[in-house]
């Protein structure tokens, strides 16, 4: 067979093979194939408006292995970038709000063995970010309160937001005796263009649930899992639940796994707890 010059391809088809692509096949290898991909791969900023560089095991096992590739990837974008999904820890958020101020989607996995949260407080830069999910990998059940109202108070704008408190088992901070009934009261700004939230393993109080709803006239969906509140909640609460169209929340059953969608109207149709109405 006759040998092809892959490297005199022309720009736009190999940009558009890298788009195919994405980040992560990208760097571990298609532009150290030749100088004129690289040329491509490192001189497109719009082949890195969309970053997704995994879960932190899919890198090697070497400290933090992501960290430098993470930043030459958001380097390349130009400021252009605007979704980021990965790893994370607070000298790379720091980084990335800096060097993305366009970021309208950031999933991020938090990935500090030395702290408890990501520090959320960050994000405040980011004025067009509409959708943030976290998950922590290193977490203390306490802290969760805090991190949401930081999180809110960072992003007034957002429009989807999805935390994941599940707590890892075999980290330093977590805790037996933690209390999950939180806090009395919930500091939650307006967020007038807020239609989604997913809290993930979260100890919802009452009062975090009232905070939610009044301070979130346009919220459509609601899903929580963690620790059963329904006893916690009075008419005035699940009248005000009844303005959410899509609301699941915990209830009490001898499956740890077990949750089903909430009726403000009706209630549950299961057994597990008992009936409002009565």
């Amino acid at each position: 067979m006759e040998e092809r010059d892959w490297a005199a391809l022309p720009g736009d088809i190999v940009f558009a093979v890298f788009l195919v692509l994405g980040p992560r096949e990208i760097m571990e290898g298609a532009d150290r194939a030749c100088s004129a991909w690289r040329r491509v791969a490192v001189g497109e900023p719009k082949l890195w408006r969309c970053i997704d560089m995994g879960k932190v095991w899919q890198w090697s096992s070497t400290t933090k292995p992501w960290r430098a590739a993470a930043r030459a990837a958001v380097g390349r974008s130009a400021g252009r970038c605007e979704a980021f999904s990965g790893p994370c820890d607070d000298d790379f958020l720091l980084y990335l709000v800096e060097r993305a101020p366009s970021l309208k989607s950031l999933h991020l996995l938090h990935d500090d063995e030395s702290k408890v949260a990501l520090d959320v407080t960050l994000l405040d830069k980011l004025t067009f970010l509409e959708d943030v999910d976290i998950s922590l990998s290193y977490f203390s059940d306490c802290a969760s309160q805090g991190l949401l109202e930081a999180t809110c108070e960072a992003c007034p704008r957002l429009k989807k937001l999805r935390m994941n408190f599940d707590v890892c088992h075999d980290s330093n901070y977590y805790d037996d005796d933690m209390d999950i009934n939180g806090e009395e009261t919930y500091v939650i700004p307006v967020m007038s263009e807020l239609r989604s939230i997913e809290l993930l393993c979260y100890s919802l109080t009452a009062a975090g649930l009232t905070a939610i709803i009044d301070n979130c006239p346009l919220l459509d969906s609601l899903n929580v899992t963690g620790c059963p509140m329904i006893d916690m909640m009075d008419q005035e609460l699940r009248t005000k639940c009844a303005r959410v169209r899509n609301l699941v929340l915990p209830c009490d059953s001898s499956d740890d796994d077990y949750y089903e969608e909430y009726d403000p109207e009706q209630g549950y149709e299961s057994d597990y707890i008992k009936n409002f109405n009565s």
